[in-house]
């Protein structure tokens, strides 16, 4: 009578009722010697989300050894509750008690490590179920699917698939979503139509659903048109998930248009489909838009409806266009309706003043927080960095790793730049190091940032070393590199590295043109530097040259002592020049002592008119009067740039003491 009960109460998670009965076995002491009395309250805590009692009363049973199904239990309840942890260590608990898992083990335990991404773990328990007698068993297959796909082992994910003897539509669905979270849109549809042709399955809803990250991400207006027309042949269109997902779709496909139909298109909107129609405007860049629904939702429905995701993305919104009044508007919102307690909306908050060099109000967003996570590090720390703080960003590291929150790449790629600006090679060198440790060295943007900060630390040789010890190089990587030789006056070098970089089959874009120039014009190399110029003009690389190769160019001729050529260049440019290109060519005058032709460039600067102005500009021209004893001239000068209010920055330099 009483497992009848606690029966009835598990299937209908009435916590309540069950409760009282537990409370009357043990009163009557029941459940003292009642494995399969334990074992029913345990499911009834576990199916009502009460997992620490679950835990309690689990831990009461006696010889566990007899009772694999307690154990499946627990570690269901603890992966579906985001316990992934406490599921992964009662596995290896339940092997070491002797208890053999069963089929129903394996698919929640991997669900934990999924949530993890213990892709080691995995692994390990992959191989258990090979020595098991579940290896071909269609719900633990599928499960070992799900784990690799998540977790972007995608060959591996194919892998258990193409061994599995029988496939239903729930593998199916898991293949196909995984591979639409980490492959392009022609590998999905390829699995779709193999779906069809191999097995003689029908999509249903679920398999429409996976689908709808990989046709968003590639803004597939085809695509998702066909999808949109089969949900409504299949009767599945009315659903609000497929109607939200179509609507990301035609929003990220740049038709908005579409996307604003499907949404006045549903009657009830939850706050998924409000969050995505904000979401598109941004994406499509219609802020006012994106604003008008906000606040159509704060009008038309009801609180429970604004979340911290809406909350959020107006918020980026508002960073991402520069309104910055719109976004305080929005904040102050947040502080009045308590969602600046959420961590997320915090973190975009304090992103928001940070990117605009707002630093004060970023800093006391951070203070104000009670809860951190290394988003909200990582905010501030490239806030620190982009705002000329670089030093500040790196206490904040410091106070991180402190506070037992393991950065990311992101938070390291941040710290490497800020190294890189101040040429820190002993916080380089530790973070570098901190890379090694934690397994961030094998990164391609990692190896990029270190490669960035040794060589302006001015260790090539370091540089050298991560460049040549990596194991993917894309193209910031030759970049990278041939900067470094630029910079260090070894032009030849650069160059050879730029005909490495050929042989393999690496297309160079405008930054390599403009590293190549830019180490011609350290060491000297005129005729080189030419060659690199005439091979853009000539569309060898399809790189048309843009105002910084002109730069680059002119600078090179000038420092050369090639004045008259230089000038010449400038005036055959295909644009106007600015006011680089020509103070580039007054400071080679100065250097030459050429006045006349510095009076010449003086005229065009001055015929830029504020642009021209600049302080810069008016110190170099009395620079060179004064070299050219025209000291009326030069006086003239500044006198001018007195009237203007015009002051040149000291310049300072200083050592780092070890």
């Amino acid at each position: 009578m009483l497992l009848r009960l606690l029966d009835s109460c598990i299937r209908s998670r009435n916590l309540i009722l069950g409760q009282v009965i537990h409370q009357h076995l043990l009163k009557r002491s029941l459940t003292l010697n009642s494995s399969t009395l334990l074992v029913n309250l345990t499911r009834l805590y576990a199916s009502c989300n009460q997992v620490e009692l679950a835990r309690h009363v689990f831990d009461e049973i006696p010889h566990p050894r007899t009772n694999p199904i307690a154990w499946d239990v627990m570690i269901r309840a603890y992966a579906s509750n985001d316990f992934s942890e406490k599921a992964l260590d009662l596995y290896y608990k339940m092997l070491d008690s002797g208890v053999r898992p069963t089929k129903y083990t394996y698919p929640f335990v991997l669900k934990a490590c999924a949530g993890l991404r213990a892709i080691e773990d995995g692994k390990l328990i992959h191989s258990h179920v090979k020595c098991s007698d579940f290896r071909a068993d269609l719900y633990v297959c599928t499960a070992l699917v799900d784990f690799y796909a998540k977790c972007g082992e995608i060959d591996m994910a194919i892998e258990v698939f193409d061994e599995m003897p029988k496939r239903d539509i729930v593998a199916w669905n898991a293949m196909i979503s995984g591979v639409c979270l980490h492959c392009c849109l022609t590998d999905v549809i390829g699995l779709f139509l193999d779906m069809r042709r191999s097995d003689g399955l029908s999509p249903n809803l679920s398999t429409i659903v996976g689908m709808f990250p990989a046709l968003g991400r590639a803004g597939a207006l085809r695509e998702g048109k066909s999808v949109h027309g089969y949900c409504i042949r299949m009767g599945f269109s009315t659903d609000l998930v497929v109607k939200t997902g179509i609507l990301d779709i035609y929003a990220k496909s740049k038709c908005i248009i579409y996307a604003r139909r499907v949404f006045d298109s549903v009657s009830f909107k939850n706050e998924v489909t409000w969050s995505a129609m904000i979401g598109g405007y941004i994406d499509n860049e219609m802020i006012k838009e994106a604003g008008q629904v906000f606040l159509q939702m704060l009008v038309n429905e009801n609180k429970a409806m604004v979340t911290p995701v809406a909350i959020g993305l107006i918020l980026m919104g508002c960073g991402r266009f520069g309104d910055l009044n719109g976004g305080r508007c929005v904040h102050c919102y947040a502080i009045k309706a308590g969602f600046i307690l959420d961590l997320t909306v915090g973190n975009t908050v304090m992103s928001l003043y940070a990117k605009y060099g707002n630093l004060c109000d970023a800093f006391r967003q951070f203070s104000e927080m009670g809860l951190k996570d290394v988003v909200s590090y990582n905010a501030l720390i490239s806030g620190c960095v982009e705002n000329c703080r670089a030093e500040e960003s790196l206490r904040l590291f410091n106070e991180m790793k402190s506070s037992g929150i393991r950065p990311d790449i992101t938070t390291l790629l941040g710290i490497l730049t800020a190294c890189s600006h101040l040429a820190a090679l002993g916080p380089g060198s530790s973070c570098h190091g901190y890379c090694v440790v934690h397994g961030f060295a094998t990164n391609t943007s990692i190896c990029n940032a270190l490669m960035d900060m040794y060589t302006k630390c001015g260790k090539l040789d370091a540089a050298k070393r991560v460049f040549e010890t990596m194991h993917k190089l894309d193209i910031v990587s030759w970049n990278t590199m041939i900067f470094g030789f630029g910079i260090h006056g070894l032009g030849k070098e650069a160059l050879s590295l730029f005909d490495s970089m050929q042989d393999i089959g690496v297309n160079p874009d405008e930054v390599t043109f403009l590293a190549l120039l830019s180490a011609c014009c350290h060491s000297g190399l005129v005729n080189e530097g030419k060659q690199v110029f005439n091979s853009m003009l000539q569309g060898d690389f399809n790189v048309i040259p843009r105002i910084d190769h002109y730069n680059c160019m002119t600078d090179l001729l000038a420092r050369g002592g090639y004045l008259e050529e230089a000038y010449e260049f400038v005036n055959n440019m295909p644009f106007e020049p600015d006011i680089r290109v020509l103070g580039t060519l007054l400071s080679a005058c100065l250097t030459y002592k050429n006045v006349e032709l510095g009076d010449e460039v003086s005229k065009k600067i001055q015929s830029l008119g504020d642009e021209g102005g600049t302080t810069e500009s008016l110190v170099i021209l009395s620079n060179t009067y004064s070299a050219a004893e025209r000291w009326n001239d030069a006086a003239s000068i500044r006198i001018t740039q007195k009237k203007r209010g015009l002051h040149k920055t000291p310049g300072y330099s200083w050592i780092d003491v070890n």
